[in-house]
């Protein structure tokens, strides 16, 4: 009984106020961090960060394999357009417009003066 009892009534009774001040204070920020939501987001998180290191760390040891993935990752993901334009696939506007082209510039040539000509 090192704690010598409170003799005066209102002094006990402001002890007794705050120290269940601090207890509901305390409740209320293990509630908060004990949220089932708030505990999913810090997981997500924490495995969000892992990641992010894990994938730079990675990078930085072996970037001609990560270039060469992400190259291959690329062609893949434009194999359709890219098989167009190597068949040769061109829709029928690229190819009138290819036509359209070909035809004016074979126009404009033929009535072009000649250099040195008189007319």
């Amino acid at each position: 009984m090192s704690e010598a009892l409170p003799t005066d009534l209102t002094e006990a009774e402001a002890r007794s106020r705050n120290a269940r001040a601090r207890l509901f204070g305390t409740l209320g920020r293990m509630q908060d961090k004990l949220n089932p939501m708030a505990l999913a987001q810090d997981a997500v998180e924490n495995v969000a960060i892992g990641v992010a290191r894990d994938t730079v760390a990675t990078v930085r040891a072996n970037p001609r394999t990560v270039a060469t993935v992400a190259g291959v990752a690329l062609l893949f993901l434009a194999r359709r357009p890219l098989t167009r334009l190597l068949v040769g696939g061109a829709t029928a506007a690229a190819k009138a417009s290819l036509n359209k082209r070909s035809t004016a510039s074979k126009s404009q040539t033929k009535t072009r003066p000649k250099k040195g000509s008189s007319t």
